[in-house]
Formats: structure tokens, sequence, C-alpha cells
């Protein structure tokens, strides 16, 4: 009995396999196909990020002078490996030196790049408070304020909180200035310079 289950069986295998055979190739084929291509793209992130880190080094030790250059290294990484976070941060970088040259336009063209490219949410924050900072300068205190709220991460909240304060303050508006001050100064959990400057600043406001 317990071999004609045993033929009963393989007689049944043998007409699925019959019945279906070329669906079942086609199937490994497919999955086969799937493997392989995840493991090319596997293989092509990591070489990519490697790529963008090693470019990424090269712009940081290109002579701030010749800023030509790390332009031209920056647009080859953002073309190149925008989904690294190596891209944005160097536009970051690329901002930073356009603010020093008072080229405020091209650094908020970078920033914004950065703010809406980069996979790291750190530097999405670092982004979107320097690109408040510009705004304040600049006195286009509505958008630093836009830019400002945006700024989401843990360790950006005491320099978001201050930078609000320092926007409130510029629109005149002392009593809500007051209040980010002090809620910077209740985040901050350091004694340094930083927790000074944030307390004369409410002092100067007074009562």
């Amino acid at each position: 009995m317990a071999l004609d289950t045993e033929e009963e069986q393989v007689e049944k295998l043998e007409y699925i396999w019959n019945s279906y055979k070329w669906l079942i190739i086609a199937v490994i084929i497919i999955l086969l196909g799937i493997y392989f291509a995840y493991n090319l793209y596997s293989d092509h992130k990591v070489k990519n990020t490697a790529q963008a880190s090693q470019l990424y080094q090269e712009i940081l030790i290109t002579k701030i002078a010749d800023i030509d250059l790390i332009t031209e290294k920056v647009s080859l990484l953002k073309k190149s490996s925008s989904n690294t976070p190596y891209a944005s941060r160097s536009a970051i970088y690329l901002s930073k030196l356009y603010s020093q040259e008072k080229k405020n336009d091209a650094a908020i063209k970078e920033l914004i790049w950065a703010i809406e490219n980069t996979p790291e949410e750190s530097i999405k924050s670092m982004a979107n408070y320097l690109l408040a900072n510009i705004y304040f300068v600049t006195v286009k205190l509505d958008d630093a304020m836009m830019a400002a709220l945006k700024i989401d991460t843990i360790g950006f909240q005491t320099l978001k909180e201050d930078l609000i304060g320092d926007i409130y303050l510029k629109q005149g508006n002392k009593e809500e200035a007051r209040k980010s001050y002090i809620n910077a100064l209740k985040l901050y959990k350091g004694q340094g310079d930083i927790r000074k400057v944030i307390q004369n600043k409410i002092d100067s406001i007074g009562q």
C-alpha cells in the first residue's frame, strides 16, 4: 500500500511537471533574475558610495581659493551620486564657501539642493539652519522663520530656538523672542559660552 502511495505521488509530480514545466521554468528564471539583479544593484551601490566618499574627501582637501575646481567636483558628485550622503554634504560645504564670498544666492541654491536630496535628517536640519541664517542676515525674516521651523533633529533644537529668538527680536517681537531664548536655555545642557550668550540675550530684553 505504501508502494502504491509513493507511485501515486510520483505520478502526480510527473503530471504537474508535464503540465506546468514551462511555467515553473519561467518562475525560476524570474527569481534568479531578481536575485542577480539585487546583487548587482547592491554591489553598484557599495561601489558608488565608496567613490562618492573619495570624491568628497578630495573636495575637502582642495584649496579654498580654488573654488572653481571645488564647484566642478561638487557638481560631479551631485550628478553621479545624488542618493549618497556625501552629495548633500558637499553642497553644504560649497554653500559655506559661497557665503564667505557674500554670494548668498548661490549659497541658498546649494542649501536647498541639500535639503531636497539628503537621505540624512541631521544634514537636512543643518542645511535648514544655515539657510535660515542666510535669510536672517539678508533680512528676509519670513523666509528665515520658515527655514528655522523645519529644523527637526534633536541635536539642533537649542540652535533652532536661539535663531527663532533672533528672528522674533529682529521683527520687534521681544516677548516671543524672550520665550524662544528661554526654551533654548532649557534645551541646552552644557555650561559653556553658548549658555552665556543665550542668557545675555534674555537679560538684554529684560523682564
